[in-house]
């Protein structure tokens, strides 16, 4: 038995499943910051908010960058600054664990 080949096997499967655990941590975050902030208007379609569980409603994501999601909703009102509202506002890592959840239930869809 090579036991380096060994150890250098296991590492990369201890490294995978910590990615894996990781990404399943960040999917969980952003679904808790979907529900919370997100969903009152993604889940209706309130104000033309495209609605999560309508794919085709989605159809030019690819072209959307998070980032510029967060920053035309602080700008339209939708969203509050956390800098701003520490208790209601949402920071720019929320609103990208926010989504990749919504990605992560448009690609099983």
């Amino acid at each position: 038995m090579n036991i380096p080949s060994l150890s250098r096997s296991a590492l990369i499967l201890l490294v995978a499943a910590g990615t894996a655990a990781a990404q399943a941590d960040d999917l969980a975050a952003g679904k808790q910051v979907y529900e919370a902030t997100c969903s009152h208007c993604h889940d209706t379609g309130k104000m033309g908010a495209p609605v999560l569980s309508e794919k085709s409603d989605w159809e030019n994501i690819d072209s959307i960058q998070w980032a510029e999601i967060h920053t035309l909703h602080l700008e339209d009102g939708m969203l509050r600054d956390a800098a701003e509202d520490p208790e209601k506002g949402i920071t720019g890592e929320q609103m990208e664990a926010a989504t990749k959840y919504i990605l992560s239930v448009l690609a099983t869809e």
